[in-house]
Protein backbone atom coordinates (compact mmCIF):
# COMPACT_ATOMS: atom_id res chain seq x y z
CA UNK A 1 0.00 0.00 0.00
CA UNK A 2 1.18 3.52 -0.71
CA UNK A 3 2.14 6.01 1.98
CA UNK A 4 -0.80 7.32 3.98
CA UNK A 5 -1.61 10.82 5.19
CA UNK A 6 -4.30 10.94 7.89
CA UNK A 7 -5.38 14.56 7.83
CA UNK A 8 -7.36 14.67 11.04
CA UNK A 9 -5.94 11.89 13.19
CA UNK A 10 -8.50 11.71 15.96
CA UNK A 11 -10.62 8.80 17.20
CA UNK A 12 -11.03 7.21 13.77
CA UNK A 13 -7.64 8.24 12.43
CA UNK A 14 -5.81 6.50 15.25
CA UNK A 15 -7.68 3.27 14.50
CA UNK A 16 -6.77 3.59 10.83
CA UNK A 17 -3.13 4.09 11.76
CA UNK A 18 -3.14 1.11 14.14
CA UNK A 19 -4.62 -1.20 11.48
CA UNK A 20 -2.71 0.06 8.41
CA UNK A 21 -0.38 -2.24 6.51
CA UNK A 22 2.07 0.57 5.79
CA UNK A 23 4.51 2.07 8.29
CA UNK A 24 4.83 5.27 6.26
CA UNK A 25 2.05 7.33 7.87
CA UNK A 26 1.66 11.04 8.48
CA UNK A 27 -1.02 12.13 10.95
CA UNK A 28 -2.24 15.62 11.79
CA UNK A 29 -3.55 16.74 15.15
CA UNK A 30 -4.68 20.09 16.53
CA UNK A 31 -3.46 19.18 20.02
CA UNK A 32 0.18 19.20 21.01
CA UNK A 33 -0.60 16.68 23.78
CA UNK A 34 -1.65 14.16 21.11
CA UNK A 35 1.74 14.12 19.40
CA UNK A 36 3.30 11.47 21.62
CA UNK A 37 0.29 9.16 21.19
CA UNK A 38 0.66 9.37 17.42
CA UNK A 39 4.39 8.61 17.63
CA UNK A 40 3.60 5.51 19.69
CA UNK A 41 1.41 4.34 16.80
CA UNK A 42 4.32 4.80 14.40
CA UNK A 43 2.79 7.95 12.91
CA UNK A 44 4.85 10.99 11.94
CA UNK A 45 2.86 13.77 13.64
CA UNK A 46 2.06 17.22 12.27
CA UNK A 47 0.41 19.80 14.50
CA UNK A 48 -2.06 21.39 12.13
CA UNK A 49 -5.46 23.06 12.06
CA UNK A 50 -7.42 24.73 9.30
CA UNK A 51 -6.12 28.21 8.70
CA UNK A 52 -2.48 27.23 9.22
CA UNK A 53 0.08 27.37 6.43
CA UNK A 54 -0.48 24.12 4.52
CA UNK A 55 2.76 24.05 2.52
CA UNK A 56 4.82 21.83 4.83
CA UNK A 57 2.01 19.33 5.29
CA UNK A 58 1.02 19.07 1.64
CA UNK A 59 4.64 18.72 0.54
CA UNK A 60 5.18 15.94 3.09
CA UNK A 61 2.06 14.21 1.69
CA UNK A 62 3.50 14.10 -1.83
CA UNK A 63 2.67 10.79 -3.56
CA UNK A 64 0.63 9.59 -0.56
CA UNK A 65 -3.05 8.76 -0.25
CA UNK A 66 -4.80 11.32 1.94
CA UNK A 67 -7.71 10.46 4.24
CA UNK A 68 -9.28 13.85 4.96
CA UNK A 69 -11.35 13.74 8.14
CA UNK A 70 -11.67 17.21 9.67
CA UNK A 71 -15.17 17.82 11.08
CA UNK A 72 -16.61 21.34 11.17
CA UNK A 73 -16.63 21.53 14.96
CA UNK A 74 -19.10 21.25 17.81
CA UNK A 75 -22.73 20.98 16.70
CA UNK A 76 -23.94 23.73 19.02
CA UNK A 77 -21.46 26.31 17.74
CA UNK A 78 -22.10 28.36 14.58
CA UNK A 79 -20.28 26.93 11.59
CA UNK A 80 -17.10 28.85 10.83
CA UNK A 81 -17.74 30.60 7.47
CA UNK A 82 -14.15 29.80 6.52
CA UNK A 83 -14.55 26.05 7.02
CA UNK A 84 -15.67 25.13 3.50
CA UNK A 85 -13.26 27.45 1.63
CA UNK A 86 -10.36 26.28 3.78
CA UNK A 87 -11.22 22.61 3.27
CA UNK A 88 -11.53 23.06 -0.49
CA UNK A 89 -8.24 25.00 -0.60
CA UNK A 90 -6.56 22.23 1.41
CA UNK A 91 -7.80 19.63 -1.08
CA UNK A 92 -6.45 21.77 -3.93
CA UNK A 93 -3.06 22.05 -2.26
CA UNK A 94 -2.79 18.30 -1.64
CA UNK A 95 -3.32 17.63 -5.33
CA UNK A 96 -1.13 20.55 -6.43
CA UNK A 97 1.65 18.84 -4.46
CA UNK A 98 1.00 15.50 -6.16
CA UNK A 99 -1.01 13.56 -3.61
CA UNK A 100 -1.84 10.31 -5.36
CA UNK A 101 -5.44 10.03 -4.09
CA UNK A 102 -7.82 11.44 -1.48
CA UNK A 103 -10.68 9.98 0.52
CA UNK A 104 -13.05 12.50 2.04
CA UNK A 105 -14.80 11.32 5.19
CA UNK A 106 -18.31 12.73 4.93
CA UNK A 107 -21.57 12.08 6.77
CA UNK A 108 -25.03 10.72 6.09
CA UNK A 109 -26.30 14.06 7.45
CA UNK A 110 -26.14 15.17 3.80
CA UNK A 111 -29.60 13.55 3.45
CA UNK A 112 -31.18 15.83 6.04
CA UNK A 113 -34.44 14.73 7.63
CA UNK A 114 -35.48 12.23 5.00
CA UNK A 115 -38.24 9.83 6.02
CA UNK A 116 -37.21 7.28 3.42
CA UNK A 117 -34.59 4.67 2.69
CA UNK A 118 -31.63 6.43 1.11
CA UNK A 119 -29.08 4.84 -1.16
CA UNK A 120 -25.86 6.17 -2.64
CA UNK A 121 -27.92 7.49 -5.57
CA UNK A 122 -30.46 9.42 -3.47
CA UNK A 123 -30.20 13.20 -4.04
CA UNK A 124 -28.72 15.03 -1.08
CA UNK A 125 -30.98 17.36 0.93
CA UNK A 126 -28.97 18.72 3.88
CA UNK A 127 -30.78 20.74 6.54
CA UNK A 128 -27.98 21.50 9.01
CA UNK A 129 -24.96 23.79 8.47
CA UNK A 130 -22.66 20.78 8.86
CA UNK A 131 -24.62 18.73 6.32
CA UNK A 132 -24.58 21.60 3.85
CA UNK A 133 -20.84 22.12 4.35
CA UNK A 134 -20.11 18.44 3.68
CA UNK A 135 -22.14 18.58 0.46
CA UNK A 136 -20.15 21.58 -0.77
CA UNK A 137 -16.84 19.86 -0.04
CA UNK A 138 -17.98 16.61 -1.66
CA UNK A 139 -19.07 18.47 -4.78
CA UNK A 140 -15.80 20.39 -5.04
CA UNK A 141 -13.77 17.20 -4.66
CA UNK A 142 -15.72 15.11 -7.17
CA UNK A 143 -16.12 17.97 -9.64
CA UNK A 144 -12.40 18.75 -9.75
CA UNK A 145 -10.69 15.47 -8.85
CA UNK A 146 -13.08 12.59 -9.49
CA UNK A 147 -10.25 10.67 -11.18
CA UNK A 148 -8.27 10.65 -7.91
CA UNK A 149 -10.87 10.74 -5.14
CA UNK A 150 -13.70 8.98 -3.34
CA UNK A 151 -16.24 9.98 -0.70
CA UNK A 152 -17.25 7.86 2.30
CA UNK A 153 -20.49 8.94 3.98
CA UNK A 154 -20.50 7.56 7.53
CA UNK A 155 -23.48 6.86 9.75
CA UNK A 156 -23.10 7.40 13.51
CA UNK A 157 -19.73 6.08 14.63
CA UNK A 158 -19.63 3.48 17.40
CA UNK A 159 -16.76 1.74 19.12
CA UNK A 160 -15.83 -0.01 22.35
CA UNK A 161 -15.27 3.37 24.02
CA UNK A 162 -17.84 5.31 22.01
CA UNK A 163 -21.58 4.66 21.99
CA UNK A 164 -24.63 6.98 21.92
CA UNK A 165 -26.23 5.20 24.88
CA UNK A 166 -23.60 6.74 27.15
CA UNK A 167 -25.24 10.13 26.52
CA UNK A 168 -28.84 8.89 26.38
CA UNK A 169 -28.89 6.79 29.56
CA UNK A 170 -31.63 7.74 32.01
CA UNK A 171 -33.17 10.42 29.81
CA UNK A 172 -36.76 10.99 28.73
CA UNK A 173 -36.75 10.88 24.94
CA UNK A 174 -39.12 11.05 22.01
CA UNK A 175 -39.05 9.54 18.53
CA UNK A 176 -38.71 5.99 19.79
CA UNK A 177 -40.16 4.82 16.47
CA UNK A 178 -37.22 6.24 14.50
CA UNK A 179 -34.62 3.77 13.29
CA UNK A 180 -30.93 3.95 14.14
CA UNK A 181 -28.14 4.31 11.59
CA UNK A 182 -24.83 3.28 13.12
CA UNK A 183 -21.49 1.92 11.93
CA UNK A 184 -18.67 0.42 13.95
CA UNK A 185 -15.22 1.98 13.71
CA UNK A 186 -13.64 -1.40 12.94
CA UNK A 187 -15.90 -1.79 9.90
CA UNK A 188 -15.02 1.73 8.73
CA UNK A 189 -11.33 0.90 8.97
CA UNK A 190 -11.84 -2.36 7.06
CA UNK A 191 -13.71 -0.50 4.32
CA UNK A 192 -11.06 2.19 3.94
CA UNK A 193 -8.19 -0.29 3.91
CA UNK A 194 -10.04 -2.39 1.35
CA UNK A 195 -10.47 0.68 -0.85
CA UNK A 196 -6.79 1.57 -0.44
CA UNK A 197 -5.80 -1.88 -1.67
CA UNK A 198 -8.08 -1.61 -4.73
CA UNK A 199 -9.18 1.99 -5.24
CA UNK A 200 -12.15 3.01 -7.36
CA UNK A 201 -12.29 6.71 -8.07
CA UNK A 202 -15.26 9.03 -8.40
CA UNK A 203 -17.42 6.82 -6.15
CA UNK A 204 -19.52 7.79 -3.14
CA UNK A 205 -19.85 5.04 -0.54
CA UNK A 206 -22.21 4.53 2.39
CA UNK A 207 -20.87 2.98 5.58
CA UNK A 208 -23.67 1.84 7.87
CA UNK A 209 -24.86 -1.34 9.53
CA UNK A 210 -27.26 -3.53 7.61
CA UNK A 211 -29.97 -3.57 10.29
CA UNK A 212 -31.95 -0.61 11.67
CA UNK A 213 -33.85 -1.26 14.91
CA UNK A 214 -36.09 1.36 16.47
CA UNK A 215 -34.46 3.76 18.92
CA UNK A 216 -36.98 2.87 21.57
CA UNK A 217 -36.07 -0.81 21.37
CA UNK A 218 -32.34 -0.46 20.86
CA UNK A 219 -31.13 2.05 23.43
CA UNK A 220 -32.87 0.53 26.48
CA UNK A 221 -31.34 -2.82 25.50
CA UNK A 222 -27.92 -1.15 25.25
CA UNK A 223 -28.37 0.46 28.65
CA UNK A 224 -29.32 -2.85 30.27
CA UNK A 225 -26.29 -4.61 28.82
CA UNK A 226 -23.98 -1.79 29.93
CA UNK A 227 -25.57 -1.52 33.39
CA UNK A 228 -26.75 2.03 32.72
CA UNK A 229 -30.07 3.68 33.54
CA UNK A 230 -32.50 2.91 30.74
CA UNK A 231 -33.74 5.84 28.66
CA UNK A 232 -37.52 6.09 28.39
CA UNK A 233 -39.19 6.84 25.06
CA UNK A 234 -42.56 8.23 24.01
CA UNK A 235 -45.48 6.06 25.03
CA UNK A 236 -46.87 3.91 22.25
CA UNK A 237 -43.88 4.11 19.93
CA UNK A 238 -44.03 0.30 19.71
CA UNK A 239 -47.31 0.58 17.80
CA UNK A 240 -45.90 3.01 15.26
CA UNK A 241 -44.25 1.98 12.00
CA UNK A 242 -40.47 2.42 11.82
CA UNK A 243 -39.79 6.02 10.86
CA UNK A 244 -37.00 8.35 9.88
CA UNK A 245 -34.05 8.08 7.55
CA UNK A 246 -32.76 4.58 6.84
CA UNK A 247 -29.26 4.42 5.36
CA UNK A 248 -28.97 1.54 2.92
CA UNK A 249 -25.29 0.66 2.54
CA UNK A 250 -25.82 -2.70 0.84
CA UNK A 251 -24.44 -1.64 -2.53
CA UNK A 252 -21.33 -0.06 -0.99
CA UNK A 253 -20.43 -3.13 1.06
CA UNK A 254 -20.91 -5.28 -2.03
CA UNK A 255 -18.79 -2.96 -4.15
CA UNK A 256 -16.02 -3.16 -1.56
CA UNK A 257 -16.36 -6.93 -1.39
CA UNK A 258 -17.03 -6.83 2.35
CA UNK A 259 -19.64 -7.92 4.86
CA UNK A 260 -19.54 -5.73 7.96
CA UNK A 261 -18.44 -7.55 11.09
CA UNK A 262 -20.97 -5.50 13.04
CA UNK A 263 -23.89 -5.98 10.66
CA UNK A 264 -26.45 -5.23 13.38
CA UNK A 265 -26.34 -2.39 15.93
CA UNK A 266 -26.94 -5.10 18.54
CA UNK A 267 -23.49 -6.46 17.66
CA UNK A 268 -22.02 -3.12 18.74
CA UNK A 269 -23.24 -3.12 22.35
Amino acid sequence: MTALTLCGCGWLGKQLAATASTTDIIGTTQRADNVSALRQLGVTPFTFQLGDDVSQLTQAAKHSTVVLNIPPGARKKPLDPEFVPQMCALIDEFFANDASALIFISTTAVYGDSENTVTEKTPVAPTTPSGKAHVEIEQHLLRQYSHKAAVFRLAGLVGADRHPVNFLAGRQLDKGEQVVNLVHGEDVCSAIHQWLSNPEFGITYHLCSLEHPKRGDYYPACARQRSLAEPEFNEGYEMLSPAGKRIDATASWQRLGLTPTYASPYDMI
